[in-house]
């Protein structure tokens, strides 16, 4: 097999350079470059930078010469190349690149873009995704619209994957509806069309929850070319798993292996996993593969972190939301003919997700409406059921935005505040739930995102209902 070389049109260091590359294997470059008497510290990764001085000698000792472009086409066939998104010294370059290719006119919106990317704590929603992103797009475009897309349409595509987490701050939620509010805020500044602004919106929003409907295709060409990584090889997903729970190095190895479960097992129940035809050819066999072998560790992991109920109890499957007031203060609710007080939540409905139960109880209990895309995985727990001898409740527990006033419905008999901000399991009232004393509370009370109390006047352990 022959190696290649470009002509010595690069320059640098005060000379011009040629691209010297191996369409088979990295040992055959590096021996071709040894007996050529190029030294390995001009090997950059899937390549050797070759003086042009040394370009008769590379071609008599039998590379081949091709032009630029054909070697970059010699290096994608045989699979060897570094992609960009590889090199982190390179990537705020080549992102500026193609922010100003497609969008000249606004330079300032993409440095800005570029340096939000390039955060210290993004460990994995960085360049290299977004970067990524990009490309899978490119990919999908390309092999799933033709011309069904507009140039409007395709504009607010690509700037809604440049949006799409230009915030990110460990807030599942919040950090997507102020990206949203990111482009809102720039685009509308730079004049462009109030249609185009608000679909960049609409496309950022729905990677709250991944759901797009069945004709939306700009929304599944983003949500497919986000969760693309999900198919790439082990090598890669398993860097890219890494770089997620840096991310969340915050959170107990126990509640992130409870959350990140609940995650992937709401997308394992979506199958066929991406929305359109190329996404599921490209990446759909690796996705499977890759998040069947990680559900079954994260599973493995959270049956050692729990020995769960006893072998010969009822266990019955529920879910459960945590609202705040302006106080930081939690409601719990007492159920008709009950003396203990819980979360607002209850059992799942047949084919119902817990997300989804979350958001029918709280309307059917306390009169408020969330949308999913509202709630946050605080965790998943067992403990023994607060009403019910003999029998345990598995729970999926989110917390939610206060939406509106609550007021107490259906089986509901009392509302009741209870103040965390001296919420040591001594001094919580004895009258709550096992869940929520043991499980609930104390994860609300480790956790970044929970409660930030304020001092209260004449607050105690029992707040009446408001």
């Amino acid at each position: 097999m022959p190696v290649y070389i470009d002509p010595p049109l690069w320059p640098a260091h005060g000379t011009h350079f040629s691209h010297l590359v191996s369409d088979a294997s990295y040992e055959e470059l590096h021996a071709f470059a040894d007996r050529l008497g190029v030294p390995r510290r001009a090997f950059d990764r899937d390549h050797y930078d070759v003086r042009g001085s040394l370009y008769d000698a590379a071609v008599a000792a039998g590379a081949r010469p091709v032009e630029g472009r054909e070697l970059t086409r010699v290096l994608l066939r045989s699979g060897l190349r570094v992609p960009a998104r590889a090199r982190p010294e390179r990537i705020a370059r080549v992102l500026r690149r193609r922010w100003d290719g497609r969008f000249p006119a606004l330079p300032q919106i993409g440095a800005e873009l570029v340096e939000r990317w390039g955060e210290p704590h993004r460990h994995y929603h960085g360049r290299s995704h977004l970067l990524a992103v990009l490309e899978a797009l490119e990919q999908l475009v390309a092999a799933e619209t033709g011309e069904s897309l507009s140039p409007e349409q395709h504009d607010a595509l690509v700037l809604a994957a440049w949006f799409h987490d230009a915030v990110y701050a460990g807030r599942p939620g919040q950090d997507e509806q102020d990206s949203a509010a990111l482009a809102r805020d720039r685009l509308t500044g730079a004049g462009l069309a109030p249609g185009v602004v608000a679909e960049v919106q609409r496309l950022v929003l729905l990677t709250l929850d991944h759901a797009a409907g069945p004709d939306d295709l700009p929304g599944a060409l983003l949500l497919d070319a986000d969760l693309a990584v999900l198919g790439s090889t082990p090598g890669t997903y398993e860097a890219y798993t890494t770089g997620v729970r840096r991310e969340y190095a915050h959170v107990p190895d126990d509640d992130f292996a409870a959350g990140r479960l609940r995650v992937l097992e709401g997308l394992w129940r979506q199958q066929p996993l991406y929305r359109t035809p190329a996404a599921q050819r490209r990446w759909g066999a690796g996705a499977a593969r890759n998040l069947a072998d990680e559900i079954r560790r994260l599973r493995a992991a959270v049956r050692r972190a729990s020995p769960g109920a006893p072998g010969d109890v009822e266990v019955l499957t529920i879910t459960a939301v945590c609202l705040h007031d302006d106080d930081g203060a939690l409601l719990t609710v007492r159920k008709r003919g009950t003396d203990r007080f819980m979360l607002v939540g209850g059992k799942l409905d047949p084919g119902e997700s817990p997300a989804e139960a979350a958001v029918r109880e709280t309307a059917e209990e306390v009169g408020l409406h969330l949308h999913p895309g509202q709630l946050r995985l605080l965790g998943e727990f067992e403990s023994p059921a607060a009403n019910e001898p003999g029998t345990w409740v598995r729970c999926t527990v989110f917390t939610a935005p206060l939406t509106g006033d609550p007021v107490a419905r259906a089986e509901i008999e009392e509302l009741r505040w209870q103040p965390l901000d001296d919420a040591t399991l001594t001094a919580l009232p004895d009258d709550l739930a096992p869940l929520l004393r043991e499980h609930v509370i104390p994860a609300l009370r480790r956790s970044p995102g929970g409660p930030r109390p304020r001092p209260r006047s004449g607050a105690s352990g029992a707040a009446g209902c408001r």
